[in-house]
């Protein structure tokens, strides 16, 4: 099945989720990148009743519900997983091309997996949907491919810091509201996004018993699904993940075992000249590095250190940090244009 795209001066586009802030972040990424939009639906939950969404020199209310697809051309998905499998079967069934950046579908291997810098454009070019990889899996899948093409990949380890910002603005809303009331000796509010309070602390997700042991564990499998998938091959994976209190970007700790052995300077040889990827500069200071601070606002993954691995024969261990939010709408706007033709 191939959707093609009809209009000659610029898309209809549907944004699903479009108060959150992978949604938030797509709009400034379509102006930023000169998308050509013809027209802008932007849709999210009922309870975004009353917000706005700029574009260009427009303000668009946000709707309420999805309009009737036929006729559109393009339709981004950025709600929570739980609903995005039946706005993507309505993409199906209405022919429009669908772009699924909620990672209900990274596991499916009916769906190609779209990784702008790596998926063949094959692939891409007559895909009704494509699933865009979320959270750690943009980080992870770009540094360990490039290092699979060069040395092979055996096996991974790693543990990510997760801040606010894998919750949703509704994550950051709540770190915030905790920590001013910690600061102010007051009592803060209930649990609600988050299982537990999470302000000044850090809490481990994924072990038996843990406050929130389900979502660790979905994203250590799709974390693997992703390193697979891009790899055409299954590479045993294992992924511990920490609640952090940062309130934006993502750090990885990662231990990965090779087929051959290649020095850490070689290792960052490889991921200067990937796609997508930049060696962290703390502009001439001692400081360590990076941050999920100074990750923030990048689409770039950046790495930090590259040092031998001492319990593996051919590995290493690399620190590296992005932002989630902005890596995944940039590269579900390049999804667009790899699959509408327009790069």
């Amino acid at each position: 099945m191939s959707f093609a795209v009809q209009s000659g001066t610029g898309l209809r586009i549907v944004l699903a989720g479009a108060s959150g802030i992978v949604g938030t972040e797509l709009v400034s990424v379509l102006q930023e990148r000169r998308f050509p939009v013809a027209e802008l639906y932007p849709f999210a939950s009922e309870h975004s009743t009353g917000r706005d969404v700029e574009f260009g020199d427009e303000v668009l209310a946000v709707e309420s519900s999805a309009p009737p697809l036929a006729g559109y051309d393009l339709m981004f998905v950025c709600t929570p997983r739980g609903a995005a499998l039946d706005l993507v079967r309505d993409a199906l069934r209405s022919e429009v091309i669908c772009i699924d950046c909620s990672g209900a579908l990274v596991r499916s291997v009916d769906v190609p997996l779209g990784l702008a810098e790596r998926s063949p454009a094959a692939e891409l070019v007559a895909a009704p949907v494509i699933a865009a990889p979320t959270g750690p899996g943009l980080a992870w899948g770009r540094v360990l491919a490039a290092l699979d093409d060069e040395a092979g990949v055996r096996s991974v380890t790693g543990t990510v810091l997760q801040t606010a910002s894998a919750a949703g603005s509704g994550g950051i809303d709540a770190l915030s509201e905790e920590t001013i009331a910690l600061l102010s000796s007051q009592e803060g509010p209930p649990p609600g996004v988050f299982p537990t309070e999470v302000a000044f602390d850090c809490i481990p997700q994924h072990i038996p018993g843990a406050i929130d042991e389900d979502r660790g564990a979905r994203i250590e499998g799709d974390l693997r699904a992703v390193v697979s998938r891009l790899m055409s091959r299954e590479v045993p994976l294992s992924a511990s993940t920490v609640q952090v209190p940062g309130f934006a970007g993502e750090a990885s700790s990662i231990a990965v075992d090779l087929e051959r052995e290649i020095s850490p300077d070689e290792a960052l040889a490889i991921l200067d000249k990937t796609r997508g990827i930049a060696r962290h500069s703390s502009g001439g200071g001692t400081l360590p590095g990076p941050s999920t601070r100074d990750a923030a606002g990048s689409e770039d993954v950046l790495v930090g250190s590259v040092r031998p691995n001492p319990s593996s024969e051919h590995g290493l261990v690399l620190w590296v940090a992005a932002d989630p939010v902005r890596a995944a709408a940039t590269n579900a706007v390049k999804l667009a244009e790899a699959r509408t033709h327009l790069h």
